[in-house]
């Protein structure tokens, strides 16, 4: 008897010996990997997704399924294993797009003198214009809402048909509260406001901000153009952001016709029956309990698309979509040495209104209750610091990716409580936190370079490689830690109300 209970001894004393090894084993080789993720490495990966061949990644276009091909072949290449429709790495949908061939024109008429504009200097063409000519009377609609339940209408007593309005962003509503911002919510978007203007008859929408926009319908005979501030200052005799900011302080409309004519040629085709699609991959895990449970990175892929010039959407958002690829490929070295599954989707279509991240919603791989975290990557190419938005509030969870940023990254990492979505969602991660997901918001902080948003200046030149690199870096490590701790369940985790 107490020979057996030496040997019993002895071998359990042998187990912990073995799973200390193997433990400092995974941790030498977790360290080695995330030394691989490198500078260049990545920029690889953002030069070839800004290359002109894919022309903006726009969704629903050829040049947006040649980039997710592209990035499903990568996938592919490590060996994750395809987790969309039919075995494939795509979830596929339909959405329509636009070619836009070159910028069109767009010129001013008042009195006798005529004002011809210049792009990209004056003026955006529309990305979703109908092709020909429009000149037209042109008609100041303030925010472009009409809205009876809140009491205001920027189209009152006022005949836009067959007129082009020019119209500013946001809303007029200027609190803090939760339920007003709630209710403003849905009047603020491009989207809303170019259907409200084509209700009321308008024949083409002038926005007042030079911002590159894919998401705008469609309607036969109708018309786009974003123009620069400048041009707007000489067309309403003030600067926009005076006159929006006179309609917020009153609370009431103050729409007018302009007395200028514009005119706005296209040069496009439009496609109806567009196909675009997410791309979806997966590392499964390894124990009985754990692989039904997952870890998924998200960022978009699509962009803006090519409006006669190009819009090469490097921080917004090819860097998100090389740091996942870079953890990707790194946690591909780790196949069979993870217990929870780690999943790596890829967004198409949030630019035009986040419709593929409502598509996986719709039609997740894991459920909710399967899915222990998402973490979103959008615009993560410039800063000098780190964040995870809403980490607080699983400081189970949080730990994980802290404590590797502290012992191996070090950088400053910033992150905070999470709180449901107010207003109009504007990123997937939203998405996701509105259909039960929980979510963390990754992040970079203390901007080095300037910021060019939905802008021909939004070039791989203009990102901070080594920014990118640790976030990648950090990604990877905490995600080993985070999918081998059986100490967590996905089930017994809150979410965020």
């Amino acid at each position: 008897m107490k020979k057996l209970l030496l040997s019993l001894t002895a071998f359990c004393i042998l187990g912990i010996v073995l799973a200390d090894d193997r433990s400092t084993a995974l941790e030498i080789k977790k360290l080695e990997v995330a030394e691989s993720i490198s500078e260049d490495e990545l920029m690889s990966y953002v030069h070839d997704l800004v290359d002109p061949q894919f022309k903006g990644r726009r969704a629903g276009s050829p040049g947006y399924m040649m980039a997710a091909q592209h990035v499903a072949g990568l996938l592919q290449s490590w060996g994750v294993e395809p987790l969309g429709d039919d075995g494939s790495y795509y979830q596929h949908f339909e959405w329509p797009f636009t070619d836009v061939f070159s910028t069109g024109s767009v010129s001013l008429f008042k009195d006798d003198q005529t004002l011809v504009l210049s792009a990209p200097d004056d003026f955006y063409p529309g990305a979703s214009s109908d092709s020909g000519t429009l000149r037209a009377e042109m008609v100041f609609v303030g925010y472009g809402i009409s809205a009876a339940e809140l009491g205001y209408d920027d189209y009152s007593e006022l005949d836009v048909a067959g007129k082009i309005v020019m119209i500013g962003g946001g809303t007029p509503y200027n609190g803090k509260n939760i339920d007003s911002l709630n209710l403003w919510g849905p009047y603020s978007g491009g989207n809303y406001k170019a259907q409200n203007a084509h209700d009321h008859g308008a024949k083409g929408v002038v926005f007042m901000d030079k911002i590159a926009n894919p998401g705008l319908p469609y309607f036969a005979g109708f018309y786009y153009a974003h123009l620069d501030a400048q041009v707007c200052e000489k067309i309403l005799g003030k600067a926009v952001e005076d006159m929006l900011k006179g309609i917020k302080d009153a609370q009431k409309p103050d729409s007018f016709p302009t007395g200028f004519e514009i005119e706005i040629s296209a040069d496009t085709q439009h496609y109806g029956m567009g196909k675009t699609a997410n791309v979806i991959g997966y590392i499964p895990g390894t124990d009985e309990a754990l692989k039904h449970e997952a870890i998924i990175l998200g960022a978009h892929l699509d962009a803006q698309g090519y409006l006669g010039f190009e819009l090469p959407g490097a921080l917004d958002n090819a860097s998100g979509v090389a740091d996942i690829l870079a953890v990707a490929r790194a946690l591909s070295q780790f196949k069979g040495e993870l217990k929870r599954s780690v999943v790596f989707l890829f967004f198409a279509a949030e630019e035009v209104g986040l419709v593929g991240s409502k598509h996986y919603c719709e039609h997740p791989a894991f459920a909710p209750e399967q899915t222990l975290l998402f973490m979103n990557l959008d615009m993560v190419g410039n800063g000098k610091g780190l964040a995870l938005w809403h980490g607080e509030s699983y400081p189970e969870i949080y730990s994980h990716f802290s404590r590797n940023n502290e012992a191996h990254v070090q950088r400053s990492l910033k992150s905070s409580e999470g709180a449901m979505p107010v207003g109009r969602p504007r990123t997937d991660g939203l998405v996701f936190m509105l259909n039960g997901f929980r979510t963390f918001h990754v992040g970079t902080t203390d901007r080095v370079n300037p910021m060019y948003y939905h802008h021909p200046g939004d070039t791989a030149e203009n990102l901070v490689p080594d920014i990118m690199r640790d976030v990648s870096r950090m990604l990877f490590l905490g995600i080993v830690d985070l999918a081998n701790d059986s100490t967590i369940r996905s089930s017994e985790m809150f979410l965020i109300q």
